[in-house]
Formats: structure tokens, C-alpha cells, sequence
């Protein structure tokens, strides 16, 4: 994540900004989700044709909504501090965010969350700590 991290009116999440196919993105880091999303705007601007889901799956919001995801953006490039990593995207309408990372790619990445300082660390075999 590069430049500051900021919260929204929760103290306990961690978000900042992140270059998804060469995009500057507002993200959430969500441990909490399984999956990554990225919004219909801003997937509009990836010039990569989405995949339709096998089976489409409700998505609960905080708020108690439900909403359906159809579509994925496979082979995403997203770039932490020069360091290119993969994620696919699922698309889902969303308003404070422009993507959200799940444990699917923080998994991929090694990342170690630190809930105390809200900062994440990508700890890659034989590679210099990306945080």
C-alpha cells in the first residue's frame, strides 16, 4: 500500500492505496472477506474482458443487503511498492471502495496483518519484506 493509511469511522480497518492494472485504487484490506472485489467503474478502466461465473453467489453488506456477483477479473496485476502481485477480481457494486482484498490475494502475497499499527507486510520466500 503506498502513502498514508487511513480509516474510515472504524478505527479497526486498514486502507490506503493500491495500483490495480496500473490504476490507482481506494482499498480495503478485509481479512474478514474471502475473496477480492473491485468495482464495475472501476473495472470499466482495466481493458480486461470479464469471466462469468460458474454459479453467481450473494454477497451480505455491513448494512444487512444482499448482492449478486456474476463476474470476475482473472490475472489482475496489483502493485505494492513496486512489486507486482496477481489477484482476481470479482465485480461488486460498492460505494466506498474501489476494491476490497480479501485472503485470497493476502495469502498469495504472505501477508502479515498488524491490527495494532494497521500495516501490512508481504513476506515473499527469498525477497526483501514488502510493508
Amino acid at each position: 500500500m503506498s502513502g498514508h493509511k487511513t480509516t474510515e469511522a472504524s478505527p479497526d480497518i486498514v486502507t490506503g492505496i493500491l495500483t490495480v492494472q496500473s490504476h490507482d485504487v481506494y482499498a480495503l484490506i478485509d481479512p474478514g472477506s474471502t475473496l477480492s472485489y473491485v468495482t464495475p467503474f472501476v473495472a470499466m478502466e482495466f481493458r480486461i474482458e470479464p469471466d462469468q461465473l460458474h454459479e453467481p453467489f450473494s454477497v451480505s453488506t455491513p448494512i444487512g443487503d444482499s448482492i449478486t456477483a456474476a463476474r470476475v477479473y482473472r490475472g489482475c496485476v496489483v502493485t505494492v511498492h513496486g512489486r507486482d502481485t496477481m489477484a482476481d477480481l470479482i465485480e461488486l457494486g460498492m460505494v466506498n471502495f474501489d476494491v476490497i482484498m480479501g485472503m485470497d490475494w493476502l495469502y498469495s502475497c504472505f501477508a502479515k496483518l498488524d491490527c495494532q499499527t494497521r500495516t501490512m507486510r508481504l513476506e515473499f520466500p527469498n525477497e526483501p519484506v514488502v510493508e
